[in-house]
């Protein structure tokens, strides 16, 4: 998950320089025509705990402290969980800094609040978008900021008349709230989330084509494999009626088969001639040619049996 969100800072971001391996990287913005650096620190328990960003030079803006150039109220840092995308928060800031460039915090600033620049309340940021639904008590605070503390909302630039106008007009409420900066980062986010789950479900569907080819794929090796399965048993049996076929003891069984035979003919030829059915040429070319079979093959039968003997008792 570490090399993921280290990717993802390399894809949204432009100029990623890496500092030190899986630790530190930076990323340069432009601000107003003067460019600026951030150093994106990863501690040993990321992306469990959030990263740490460090502005330079310091800016004087509401999301970094003006002490440490640390990017501390960053709605992408508040909201930060083991399921944020890296690239996006980097991304987020930049665009934030690009758009509204703040001053510098060694610059001379004066005395007006800018308004764009204006940072939502810790429990106002939330990613479900519900900054947007103010009760009674809220409304009350919208329209009656302390003077001790800081014009979020803007409200002290307003005129009577439209404060007046925001306490009776829904929907001018409605609009009032929508224009507010800390809103408008929520929507950037929400553009950005909305545009991650897009390019997730491209990444997806071109898996899924993937996924089908070589699903495809496997069901026909799965068919070649069973063709040649059938092939090697077909070939298997026609391998051990061989093997059968040509052992040495049916060799011995065909041989004493032979052997018989050729004794049963010369019998037959010597039965013939004691019966005067065949003059003596014809009974000695016979009788011979059968008895020199025979011997042959009673040779070749007592040959194999003294090597069966043999083997036998050695074991085999």
């Amino acid at each position: 998950m570490r090399k993921r969100q280290i990717d993802t800072l390399k894809i949204f971001n432009h100029n990623v320089q890496e500092v030190k391996e899986n630790e530190e990287y930076l990323v340069n913005f432009d601000c107003g025509g003067r460019e600026i650096a951030i150093n994106i620190l990863l501690g040993s328990s990321f992306p469990n705990e959030k990263p740490k960003l460090i502005v330079s030079p310091i800016l004087r803006h509401p999301w970094v402290n003006a002490a440490t150039g640390v990017i501390e109220n960053a709605p992408g840092i508040l909201n930060y969980t083991i399921h944020s995308d890296l690239g996006r928060i980097v991304q987020a800031v930049g665009r934030e800094f690009e758009k509204h460039p703040p001053k510098f915090v060694n610059e001379p600033t004066t005395s007006a609040t800018p308004q764009h620049h204006a940072a939502p309340p810790t429990h106002q940021t939330t990613r479900n978008g519900n900054v947007q639904d103010f009760g009674t008590d809220n409304r009350k605070a919208l329209l009656s900021p302390s003077h001790h503390e800081p014009d979020q909302f803007g409200l002290r630039n307003l005129t009577t008349d439209e404060l007046n106008r925001l306490n009776t007009d829904e929907d001018y409420l409605e609009e009032f709230i929508t224009k507010l900066p800390f809103v408008q980062h929520q929507n950037d986010e929400m553009d950005q989330l909305l545009a991650g789950i897009e390019s997730l479900a491209v990444v997806n569907l071109a898996r899924k084509e993937m996924v089908e080819e070589r699903k495809s794929k496997v069901e026909s090796l799965a068919l070649e494999f069973k063709e040649l399965g059938q092939q090697w048993e077909t070939m298997n049996q026609r391998y051990q009626r061989k093997a059968e076929d040509f052992s040495p003891q049916h060799i011995k069984e065909l041989l004493q088969i032979a052997v018989s035979t050729a004794d049963s003919k010369s019998d037959d030829e010597a039965q013939r001639f004691l019966a005067g059915q065949s003059d003596v040429g014809t009974f000695l070319q016979n009788f011979i040619e059968s008895r020199k079979l025979y011997t042959m093959r009673k040779a070749k039968e007592d040959r194999l049996v003294q090597q069966l003997n043999a083997l036998e008792r050695a074991a085999f």
